[in-house]
């Protein structure tokens, strides 16, 4: 039907091209392309169509009718699966051409009238193109059926290992047939659809972790994202034992084995990204417990401001990273240690000074532009200390060190900062500054002498930044304002994460709910990544002195700020005054602390 259609136009244009010269149509049309004035004498016979415009109708109608027929024969041959038919298609690329065609007949201005034509016969095609492309996309198995060609029978229903979402797994293996193995193995496994289903779900929430944990019944399933936890619906057990023999078959583990501690991992590829999981199960109590990790590509390394710290306390500790002095870095387990770790060597001058550091032989945190690195390896026998001392002997300006392994190193390196005038960089895990300073105190042998090369001390926390998106704003009283360190004469709103509606607001007039999609930023969640709040410890005479006494961090916490440190939660409150997060999350992150 669609090819007489497009036959008929084409037999229009020709009677339109080769009408009578004298035919009142062809006169009309003649003074039309030719823009002549209606009182200008008529010209001989032959001479009242312009051909070259004739000739560009007629070419853009000829790639019409290609592109036409290619969507009619596409869409009756995927239509079924995609909700693409052509009775639906045919219809709305016709039309639209006609439109295009009678615009281009009758406006005046053939370039104008023109370029229309040319936009209605077209942009079925490119809408038709790009809806198909996010068909395919869902389902990737019309693939196959696209590539047979006519006559041949059609390709076979999809087998199970292909259904569910679009994954390419790369498993556990030492050679190619080993991981072939434990594909096919994974692939046989009653759950392998359901489980790459689980694993897209929380990839396309930005989880860092899922936790499953099993009991006779049923599998109670959340993720991690930013910090914080969020619960999965729960799955019967024989599913969940389905994908937990694809989860270790992939990774290269004992699908049998439900009690013992296994640990592996596998690669994953999306059409987003690239990931790999590492796969721990353990048997417990009540059943066994399933960590998934994702790991993925570590991203470029982030300045001190960037991670988030005031500009006041930049320029404190890059005076105290360029001067002689001992400063540490210190952060909770699993709150940016490293990020922050980076960020300090970043702020390092690294161009007009000689910077150096001492890492072991696999670590990769501390490779900063203009750092050399000097590795040492424990396994072969190379201690940190000869390492060390051997390095110093070229005069570096700074020296960073990741971990110190024993009180001898830590001597040597507050040494140099009292003889010889050097910058010397630390790290530890600590719940607070006040912590990390009594940690690496007591490490030292020569503690006054640690006492005295010690400069500043940092500690932070990691808290959620609100979705700029769907985050809302909140009227709060002035005493709350002024709580917060704000100044409720300027400002008397802060900022929500987001809420639904109220359940009386979530039906229509007729008493049908509403659907409240999710914010596809966040999909949901409210945050989106996580911002450091910093504290410092600048150290002076009083705490010098405190240090000496072997306190308890509560002390050496109250003399800081008597001092002029500013706490941690209060740096928290200046970022919820200006909106990046919300008082409910500093509530629970210092809550757990």
């Amino acid at each position: 039907m669609l090819r007489l259609v497009c036959f008929g136009l084409l037999a229009t244009v020709g009677l339109f091209s080769w009408a009578a010269p004298e035919s009142p149509a062809v006169e009309f049309a003649g003074r039309w392309i030719n823009q002549q004035p209606e009182t200008v004498a008529p010209k001989p016979a032959g001479e009242f169509l312009s051909w070259i415009k004739l000739l560009l109708v007629a070419v853009v109608f000829l790639i019409w009718v290609r592109l036409a027929d290619w969507i009619n024969r596409d869409s009756m041959k995927i239509g079924a699966r995609t909700e693409m038919s052509p009775k639906a298609w045919n219809p709305i690329t016709v039309s639209s051409f006609l439109v295009g065609f009678l615009v281009v007949l009758f406006v005046p201005i053939f370039y104008a009238g023109f370029s229309v034509y040319v936009l209605c016969a077209l942009t079925p095609f490119l809408v038709y193109f790009c809806v198909r492309l996010g068909k395919l996309r869902a389902e990737p198995d019309i693939r196959r059926q696209l590539k047979s060609k006519p006559g041949e029978a059609p390709p076979p229903p999809p087998l199970p290992q292909d259904e569910g979402a679009a994954i390419e797994f790369t498993p556990a293996g030492s050679n190619k047939k080993d991981r072939q193995v434990n594909l096919i193995r994974a692939r046989q496994a009653v759950g392998y659809p359901q489980l790459k289903n689980l694993i897209a779900e929380t990839l396309t929430k930005r989880a860092d972790q899922v936790l499953m944990d099993y009991s006779r019944d049923q599998v109670s399933c959340r993720f991690q994202v930013d910090g914080a936890w969020h619960p999965l619906p729960p799955m019967d057990r024989q599913l969940g034992d389905g994908i937990l023999a694809g989860l270790k078959s992939l990774s290269g583990l004992n699908p049998a084995e439900r009690r013992a501690k296994q640990q592996g991992s596998f690669s994953l590829k999306t059409d987003a990204e690239k990931a790999n999981l590492e796969v721990l199960a353990q048997g417990v109590p009540t059943g066994e417990r399933v960590q998934l990790k994702f790991v993925r590509k570590r991203k470029s390394i982030m300045t001190l401001g960037q991670l988030g710290m005031f500009p006041e306390m930049i320029e404190v500790l890059k005076g105290s990273l360029n001067k002689p002095g001992l400063a540490i870095i210190s952060a909770p387990a699993g709150e940016g240690l490293t990020t922050s770790w980076q960020g300090a060597l970043m702020t390092t001058d690294r161009m007009t000074r000689d910077c150096v550091a001492i890492v072991e032989e696999r670590e990769t945190d501390t490779i900063v532009e203009n750092i050399m690195i000097r590795r040492y390896d424990l396994q072969a026998g190379k201690k940190q200390f000869e390492a060390t001392k051997a390095t110093l002997l070229t005069q570096p300006h700074f020296v960073a060190v990741p971990t110190v392994e024993d009180g001898d190193l830590m001597d040597l390196l507050t040494h140099q900062v009292i003889a010889n005038d050097r910058s010397i960089l630390l790290r530890t895990p600590a719940k607070s500054a006040a912590e990390a300073l009594l940690i690496l105190y007591s490490q030292a042998g020569n503690r006054d002498q640690f006492a005295n090369a010690i400069k500043h001390v940092t500690g932070q926390r990691l808290i959620r930044r609100l979705c700029d998106q769907c985050r809302q704003e909140a009227r709060v009283p002035p005493n709350t304002i002024q709580q917060l360190g704000g100044d409720p004469k300027k400002q008397a709103t802060i900022f929500n994460q987001y809420q639904l509606p109220p359940p009386e607001q979530r039906v229509d007039a007729k008493g049908n709910p509403i659907e409240f999609p999710p914010c596809p930023t966040c999909s949901g969640i409210g945050y989106i990544g996580r911002i450091a709040v910093f504290e410092l410890i600048e150290m002076n005479d009083q705490l010098r002195s405190l240090l000496r006494k072997s306190p308890s961090a509560e002390a050496i916490e109250s003399a800081a700020q008597k001092a002029g440190k500013i706490p941690t939660i209060k740096q928290a409150y200046k970022l919820v005054l200006l909106g990046v997060t919300s008082l409910a999350e500093v509530q629970r992150v210092f809550k757990q602390k």
